[in-house]
This record gives C-alpha cells, sequence and structure tokens, in this order.
C-alpha cells in the first residue's frame, strides 16, 4: 500500500538505548530503528499507537524495535548537525513546523489536535546513565526555545491578558523529542550545558532548528 506522506529513518545494526517523549516507543527503550513520520495537517486518529504500528507493519518495519515521531510538517524540511568536542559526538535531525507555537507558561491554548510540531532526534556517541538522558531532553529543549528566538517566532498576548505584549514562542503544542544513545564509546554522567556532551547537544539542536525553521517560514511566505 503507498503511503500518501514521507517518513525519515534512521537504522542501527545494534539497539540503541532511547528515551522519547512521544507515545509510539515512549520512555526508555532500546531501539534499533527511529522514525519521523509526516502526516495530514488534519490527522486524527482514535487510537494513534495503533495506526501508527499498522503504518510500520505496512513499511516490513518492526513496531518492537521502532521509536517513532509523528509530524504535519514537511520531513523534506528537515535539516541535520552534528558536531564533535573531545570524546564526545553529537548528531541532531530536526523537523520544524510552527502552526500551533506557543510560549510555555504564557496562556492555555485552545486544544489544537493536529501534529504541527518541532520533533527533535538527538543521536549521542556513547553510553548515557538516566541522568544523561532525561538532562539531554532538557538542553535540547531550551536549545529549541533560543532557536525560536533567533528566528523571532513569537505568540500573541492571551486574551485574558491583553496588556501582554506578544512574547518569543517555545515551542509547538505538540513537540517530541527523541534522545538516542549508541552505547559504544565514553559513559556520559551528565548532558547539561556545561558538559561536552550538553554543549554538542545545545549547539546541534540550535543549529537544526534554525535551518529547518527557516525552512519552514520560505514555505510559510510563499503560501501567503
Amino acid at each position: 500500500m503507498d503511503e500518501p506522506y514521507p517518513y525519515l529513518l534512521a537504522v542501527s545494526d545494534e539497539p540503541l538505548r532511547t528515551l522519547n517523549t512521544a507515545p509510539f516507543g515512549g520512555g526508555f527503550g532500546q531501539c534499533r530503528l527511529l522514525v519521523n513520520r509526516q502526516v495530514g495537517i488534519t490527522y486524527d486518529h482514535a487510537d494513534p499507537n495503533a495506526e501508527m504500528e499498522a503504518f510500520l507493519r505496512r513499511q516490513r518495519l518492526e513496531p518492537e524495535a521502532t521509536a517513532c515521531l509523528m509530524t504535519a510538517a514537511r520531513v523534506g524540511d528537515a535539516a541535520v548537525a552534528s558536531a564533535v568536542c573531545g570524546a564526545a559526538r553529537v548528531t541532531s535531525l530536526v523537523t520544524v513546523g510552527l502552526g500551533n507555537k506557543a510560549r510555555a507558561g504564557l496562556a492555555l491554548p485552545a486544544p489544537q489536535l493536529y501534529p504541527g510540531t518541532i520533533n527533535t532526534i538527538v543521536l549521542v556517541g556513547g553510553a548515557m546513565t538516566d541522568a544523561a538522558m532525561a538532562g539531554a531532553v532538557l538542553t535540547a529543549t531550551e536549545a529549541k526555545a533560543a532557536a525560536l528566538q533567533a528566528l523571532d517566532e513569537r505568540v500573541a498576548a492571551p486574551s485574558c491578558a491583553p496588556e501582554v505584549p506578544a512574547a518569543y514562542a517555545t515551542g509547538t503544542t505538540t513537540d517530541a523529542v527523541l534522545i538516542a544513545a549508541v552505547g559504544h564509546g565514553p559513559l556520559h554522567r551528565y548532558a547539561g550545558t556545561a558538559t561536552e556532551v550538553g554543549y554538542l547537544i545545545g549547539r546541534t539542536v540550535y543549529d537544526a532548528v534554525v535551518e529547518s525553521g527557516r525552512r519552514y517560514q520560505a514555505y510559510r511566505a510563499a503560501k501567503a
């Protein structure tokens, strides 16, 4: 069966240790396949996990070995950034869609179920403790928010506080982060911005969000 939308696939010969904030393959896991799947802007399946499993089986991919992200952003506009510092190596792959952008804590947005989404996949050379993987999510999120400032992406003041000026977006209402550690190489005990691996996560996520975000902005301007 032909799929109406493309998807990105990263394959490892050996299981990667993963921490995924998306539902399919969510939490900590061991995965060989990392998927970022594009869907339609009106996607609203009653059981998205079951639908995703059916999609993977159609693609002859093992659901049990897969962590998946989903987005309505064009995955063809993905950006990849890699960097090395000392013994640490990081590659980040990002897709940006900003149709449902938000600023954390500014207001409770109206429910928006479509997955516009900034999806971030971070591949780390070496092994990571639980604390380091959780720290990687934090560092990647900080870098994403900084990149949205560089892109000058803002959200309007909430109707309950019209005196509040427009503020920088910190993400969208449906963002997801997937951290994957290769396992071979150095052990990273922490991944905050003061560590080599944290520096690389921040740098590569920032660069990839800016690059993919600019592609999204150009697409949005062309459609206006």
